[in-house]
């Protein structure tokens, strides 16, 4: 038995409108979507230009600093600092020896040195600290001169450690030799 269709009409009725109403909104709002997209994408475009712009100046810039540093690390790399080191060692060396002050140590001298005993040399050493070491000659009338000399150097507060080098009686008196250490009132401290 055959299903009974009660539709008399030639072709079955069917109603798109709702399907071509929903098909037509969402293609208006497919293409309001597209447009505002590609509005937005334009003015983003624009919009970060300038900025793009920046971005790219100061990446140049980095690379720029970049091989200056890589070129000033290679020069460093190049100095020899040990040899830097011994050369300012040495100019300031000079420049204490030179800096130093002989009237002031020989005025001090005069006021420390017996009376009977004469200083005929004196060699200064500089050391790094600033003060002198002193190595000095000397002639005394009689065989004390020498620790008297030594007791006067110890009692002076510029004078430290005074200590005797050598001692012989000639002719001429009892010679001797004492190194001490001097502080002088400007010390050159030597790097």
């Amino acid at each position: 038995m055959k299903p009974l269709h009660l539709n008399l009409a030639g072709r079955p009725y069917r109603d798109y409108r709702p399907l071509y109403a929903v098909v037509v909104v969402t293609s208006i709002l497919i293409a309001i979507m597209l447009l505002n997209n590609i509005e937005t994408g334009y003015r983003y475009v624009r919009d970060t230009r300038t900025t793009r712009d920046k971005i790219a100046q100061i990446e140049n810039q980095t690379d720029a600093e970049n091989r200056r540093t890589d070129d000033a690390y290679q020069r460093l790399r190049g100095v020899n600092v040990k040899l830097l080191s011994d050369q300012a060692q040495f100019v300031n060396a000079r420049l204490a020896e030179r800096a130093f002050s002989w009237s002031e140590l020989l005025d001090r001298l005069e006021r420390v040195v017996p009376d009977d005993v004469r200083i005929e040399s004196i060699s200064p050493s500089f050391a790094k600290n600033g003060t002198v070491h002193l190595a000095m000659q000397g002639v005394a009338k009689n065989g004390d001169g020498m620790t008297r000399t030594i007791d006067r150097l110890n009692r002076d507060p510029h004078f430290a450690n005074p200590f005797p080098t050598s001692e012989n009686r000639t002719d001429r008196g009892y010679e001797f030799g004492i190194g001490v250490d001097y502080r002088p009132s400007i010390a050159r401290v030597v790097e």
